[in-house]
């Protein structure tokens, strides 16, 4: 077991590595915007956590300050940081995939709003607790993964972001990825801490994708 410091393609990572062969996993924060001043810490905390398996990728903060492109967009994917992001996906191929992103307490409504799926284009956020949001990440981005990886995304509530308590339940979100060996024991352990937001994300994602995908 090892935790290694690098710069892959300009961006600071933590590897963690298991001495038994296991999947790849990455966790990203601060896609766009300011958003890596909320993730970095939460990601941080997580690249210290001793108990894991497989190969962890760990990303605080994938730019600092950069300019608001939303991940649903095709452009986003142009970018500069989008191009980081998805030669990291490629070098690393992770099966397990957490994008952490941060939201202002005005966008609740609009993150969560049922009718997301007309005005957007994806399904509405569910709260797992507290605000903090679930979903699946940018079709976009799914379709570089295989049908049963498990790709999801946290939204956290910036104006929260500075509770422990807060930053202990992100926490144990992400542990579930880190210290999971595949996609079915992250589905249990999910179905089992969060019985009833997880059954209304899983049903969102199944009327999404009709059912041609495995959540998330």
């Amino acid at each position: 077991m090892g935790l290694e410091e690098l710069d892959d393609y300009g961006v600071k990572l933590y590897r963690l590595t298991y001495p038994e062969e296991g999947l790849a996993k990455l966790f990203v924060g601060g896609l766009h915007g300011n958003e890596g001043r909320y993730t970095a810490p939460i990601l941080e905390r997580l690249a210290q956590e001793e108990i894991y398996v497989g190969e962890a990728i760990i990303i605080p903060s994938l730019v600092e300050n950069r300019r608001y492109i939303g991940v649903l967009a095709e452009e986003y994917y142009q970018s500069n940081e989008g191009m980081k992001l998805l030669l990291l996906i490629q070098k690393y191929k992770p099966r397990f995939y957490f994008e952490l992103h941060a939201y202002e307490k005005p966008s609740y409504s609009r993150l969560t709003d049922p009718e997301r799926v007309k005005k957007a284009g994806v399904p509405h956020f569910i709260d797992l607790d507290e605000g903090i949001l679930i979903g699946s990440i940018a079709p976009i981005l799914r379709r570089k993964f295989t049908e049963n990886d498990f790709c999801m995304t946290i939204e956290v509530p910036k104006w929260k972001c500075a509770s422990e308590k807060i930053e202990e339940k992100v926490l144990e979100v992400l542990r579930i990825g880190l210290t999971k060996a595949d996609r079915e024991e992250v589905m249990r352990e999910f179905r089992l801490r969060y019985p009833v937001p997880i059954k209304m994300a899983e049903q969102l994602f199944h009327q999404y994708y009709r059912n041609r995908l495995k959540p998330f």
